[in-house]
């Protein structure tokens, strides 16, 4: 029992006495020697951390049956106000987690209830914050998993739909469209350049100066088209309006060009730069106490070709590897294999690899083996890796949703890596220089063959590789380099990656963290937010739907009372699904592509977003081309027009018709056209009818002509016409 309790742990009792008491509790810390742990009830409001010994806790429960357990806290939010976490909620984590971070940092002491006392005492005399403020804090931090997410507001106890929200901060809703669009010139190269000096010169100051005064200073010293002199001062002259660039577009060019970190530390100083906006993903923490206590996580191009799994003679370049370390004892706990990197899609396969059952996932690849033989399925405390994939927002999910702190190396210090840096010289040296289609370290003579010829293995060939490789590492590499403390010399601990796992387990357990698969997913994957409307739920331009939409209805209750947004996470790597996040992201509802979004299955976003790209230029393209077209169509219609309103006046002036006689006579002149145009509509094979009844026209008139005819009406004239063509065609 004692191996398999990691902290996070939850178990369920239940009293065999009396079934009906159902006792959850949440495993918070495990000393060193593994003899004394910190639970929490997870089903008392008003529970506090409680200290037993492992005796306690396990062998003396008689009468009582437990199991370990998955637990997600119900403090759900309702999605149509999901948008607010980008703002007040999230501000309000942050708040109570400066609150309490150094309190539950400080194990086990603040779980020794005078100890605890004391160090609150201390916190209220520094911040003016209630006593019951901060146990509200520190409960829902230790019962929600020891994470800064739990620090949420609790929806499900607040205020939501209907109620008035707040005016302040960003305002709701769309913006407004740009209805203007004249005024402004179109921005070149040269203009952007202005725009940075601009920004250089008059924003990123010490004085701090507004944007919109950067934007005057810059038009009045790169724009001007000359100065006019009054007295000793010389006042710019700018060009016309629609010769000069719009607030609009500086400010734009500003927001999409501008070095965050850069004009911070000039506007305010390094120093109070440092102090309130430095990045907090890293850790100060060195120590490597125990397994788990600290991962390493790095990624290489092996130094060798591979072939593609289809067609041996087609050679698909070099593989990337990412491996995940166990610093304290030297085992690899996770690695990756393909050709995505070195990139964030190949570090979040690393890690999730690191959380999972090492026999399912070997077993893809044809290599069976025992758990044992492999028993890392943890997530560490601390994680050390480089900043190229792990800085900026992707990571969050690791430390806000799993508790993983991240450290991230210094730039160009791989020493600082050293762990894992040695395992690719080791897995090199090993394995992967032996086998065909190896990178030569020399240079190739001319004539010699091409190494790249000699590409042999396939990605999965070469997956199978590296699993015996780490498989050998992990259980039998004798490591005559790695320092033995005094502990494992008395105990006789031999530098052996898994022995020393296994010791450690025993002996400095507490820093190992268990998570279900999904839930590492969930926190590995890139996140967004989607649209709930009519259409569906709208990401990325395209419409999904799922189940719980479905039932909750709300399709219907965005076309009635507007759409909302709702925070999703999504694999870059297929398109077909999203997942909505719930339970502050401990669960999920998974969305499909809709149908009438055929076109876009088995598609990676990045292909979908040039698509959308590419449509948008074409539809700019037509936009222009029916533009042209329709002019040219309106310029033929009303030639047509014309002409006709000019022959119908001539018409109506010469003729002696009055306008009662004329609407009069409508039907009777229909018919008569009706009549006329059956004769020329009419389908006759292997004759042209058209011309011949043109030329019985002609000759009508011709015979005409020749006789002597009284004046006549000309409505009279048009009947004796028809009916001399009615005899020649009977």
């Amino acid at each position: 029992m004692k191996q398999k309790l990691a902290v996070n742990t939850v178990i369920q009792w239940i009293d065999g006495n009396n079934p009906d008491v159902v006792q959850v509790e949440r495993v918070l810390w495990i000393d060193a020697t593994g003899e004394q742990l910190v639970v929490i009830a997870l089903n008392d409001t008003k529970a506090l951390p409680m200290l037993k010994s492992n005796e306690e806790y396990v062998e003396n429960h008689s009468g009582k049956q437990y199991k370990i357990i998955e637990w997600i806290d119900q403090f759900n939010l309702p999605l149509e106000e999901r948008h607010a976490l980008s703002i007040s909620y999230l501000r309000k984590r942050d708040e109570a987690w400066e609150i309490i971070k150094h309190l539950v940092k400080d194990e086990p002491n603040i779980y020794d209830p005078r100890l605890r006392g004391v160090m609150i005492r201390e916190l209220q005399e520094k911040i003016s914050v209630h006593k019951s403020t901060i146990y509200r804090y520190l409960r829902r931090y230790w019962q929600s998993g020891k994470v800064m997410d739990s620090l949420i507001p609790h929806y499900k106890n607040s205020g939501g739909y209907g109620k008035e929200k707040s005016s302040s901060g960003v305002k709701r809703g769309r913006p407004p469209k740009v209805v203007e669009e004249l005024v402004g010139i179109n921005i070149t190269e040269g203009i952007k350049h202005s725009f940075q000096a601009g920004i250089s010169l008059f924003y990123n100051t010490k004085n701090q100066p507004n944007i919109k005064r950067a934007y005057k200073k810059t038009m009045a010293k790169f724009f001007n088209i000359g100065f006019k002199v009054e007295g000793e001062e010389q006042i710019p002259i700018l060009p016309p309006r629609e010769q000069l660039p719009t607030y609009e577009q500086f400010y734009y060019w500003f927001r999409k060009k501008q070095d965050l970190e850069k004009s911070l530390q000039a506007r305010i100083g390094k120093h109070a730069f440092n102090l309130k906006h430095r990045p907090i993903l890293g850790s100060s923490t060195t120590e490597s106490f125990g397994p788990g206590s600290r991962f390493q996580i790095d990624a290489t191009v092996a130094d060798i070709y591979l072939v593609n799994e289809f067609n041996r003679e087609w050679i698909i370049g070099r593989p990337i590897i990412y491996i995940v370390m166990d610093v304290f004892s030297r085992m690899v706990a996770g690695f990756y294999v393909g050709l995505e990197g070195p990139s964030w899609i190949g570090a979040m396969m690393a890690l999730l690899s690191t959380s999972m059952n090492k026999a399912k996932l070997c077993k893809p690849y044809g290599v069976n083996i025992d758990p044992e033989e492999w028993p890392i399925h943890h997530l560490p405390e601390i994680l050390l890796a480089d900043r190229g994939e792990f800085e900026g927002l992707k990571p969050n999910g690791l430390r806000d949703s799993l508790g993983v702190d991240i450290e991230l190396a210094a730039p160009y210090r791989a020493d600082w890596k050293g762990v894992v840096e040695q395992q690719f010289r080791l897995l090199n040296l090993r394995s992967i220089k032996w086998i065909p289609g190896a990178v030569e370290a020399r240079k190739r003579e001319r004539g010699e063959r091409d190494y790249r010829l000699d590409a042999t293995l396939t990605l999965n060939e070469f997956t199978q590789v590296i699993i015996h490789s780490i498989l050998y590492h992990n259980n039998s590499h004798y490591m005559k380099s790695y320092d033995r403390n005094q502990f494992l010399v008395a105990d006789d601990v031999l530098p052996i990656p898994k022995v020393l796992w296994k010791w450690g387990v025993e002996c400095r357990n507490g820093r190992l963290r268990t998570e279900a698969e999904d839930i590492v997913k969930l926190a590995l994957m890139p996140r967004g937010t989607a649209t709930v409307t009519r259409s569906g739920i709208i990401f990325k331009g395209m419409p999904y739907s799922c189940n719980l939409a479905i039932r909750e209805q709300w399709y219907t209750t965005a076309g009635y009372r507007g759409s909302w947004k709702v925070p999703v996470v999504y694999d870059v790597r297929n398109a077909n699904e999203i997942y909505l996040l719930l339970n502050n992201g401990r669960s999920f509802e998974k969305c499909h592509l809709s149908d009438k979004s055929e076109r876009y299955y088995n598609k990676r976003f990045e292909e979908i977003e040039e698509l959308h790209v590419l449509e948008r230029q074409l539809g700019k393209e037509g936009a222009y081309n029916n533009l042209v077209s329709q002019i040219e169509l309106d310029t033929k219609v009303e030639a047509i027009t014309e002409k006709a309103m000019k022959e119908t006046q001539t018409a109506i002036e010469n003729s002696n018709l009055s306008k009662n006689q004329r609407l009069k006579d409508i039907n009777k002149n229909r018919k008569m056209q009706k009549e006329e145009n059956r004769k020329t509509e009419a389908f006759v094979l292997g004759e042209n009818k058209q011309e011949q009844t043109k030329e019985s026209v002609s000759q009508s008139v011709q015979d005409e002509s020749m006789e002597y005819v009284a004046p006549a009406e000309k409505i009279d004239k048009l009947k004796s016409i028809l009916a001399e063509l009615d005899g020649e065609h009977a």
